[in-house]
């Protein structure tokens, strides 16, 4: 049994060998895990390359590989390990912050810390990576006006497009909060999916604009996230999940 999505999503933040358990994994840990997906038979893929083939015809199940924020890291760490694996994953990036250093936040765990330049962005497009949008300046949408929150979602897409040559189908909303119309605002700005931080529901209603995932983070340890992992694969292949 697996959620009606049809794939499962993983979440990251951060890959680097100075990250906090709470905001990422080494990329030891990182690697140790791709190799679990490649030894299960998971293809890693973007969400967009995901929803464009899930369901479709023979072969490895996919798992749609995503990171949040758009951290240098990204391309230092966890593009390398990734390709040497053969997958990909979708970056969710922060138009108005490339370049830049997260300061959406006074959280010592989280602030400070370099975002990718658009050149790396434009390159790992280039090398089949999806770039999506998480909206301009990473607001959490519930919390303001619904006029500024049309302009953080279908501006940052325009953007992004424009910043990096690339087509940007897919959104991620900051924070994981969204009120019950940001969903609409985001099929209307032109984007095909959207990915939350909320967790599988075994059985729910697939909603394109309010996809579910798995966060990852050095907390998670290689045994749990075998199991995880394994429970996904079964249910990709109609066994049992344990």
């Amino acid at each position: 049994m697996t959620d009606d999505q049809g794939f499962p999503v993983l979440y990251y933040h951060r890959v680097s060998p100075d990250a906090d358990p709470r905001t990422g994994v080494t990329p030891e840990q990182f690697a140790a895990q791709m190799a679990v997906l490649k030894k299960l038979g998971f293809a890693g893929t973007s969400l967009e390359r995901a929803l464009d083939g899930a369901g479709q015809g023979e072969g490895s199940p996919v798992v749609a590989l995503t990171f949040d924020d758009g951290y240098e890291d990204n391309y230092v760490h966890a593009a390398p390990i990734l390709e040497s694996f053969g997958f990909v994953a979708t970056i969710y990036f922060v138009a108005e912050r490339l370049g830049k250093r997260v300061d959406w936040t006074g959280d010592p765990l989280w602030s400070g810390h370099s975002l990718m330049e658009a050149s790396q962005a434009r390159d790992l497009v280039s090398r089949g990576f999806e770039a999506g949008s998480h909206t301009l300046t990473h607001p959490d949408l519930a919390k303001i006006p619904d006029t500024l929150a049309r302009q953080e979602i279908g501006e940052s897409r325009e953007r992004l497009s424009q910043e990096l040559s690339a087509p940007v189908t897919t959104f991620c909303y900051p924070y994981g909060s969204f009120g019950p119309q940001h969903p609409a605002m985001v099929r209307e700005a032109g984007y095909r999916a959207a990915r939350t931080v909320r967790r599988y529901r075994f059985g729910g209603r697939p909603d394109p604009f309010r996809m579910a995932c798995r966060p990852v983070s050095g907390r998670m340890g290689l045994p749990r996230f075998t199991l995880t992992m394994l429970s996904y694969s079964l249910g990709l292949r109609g066994g049992d999940v344990p």
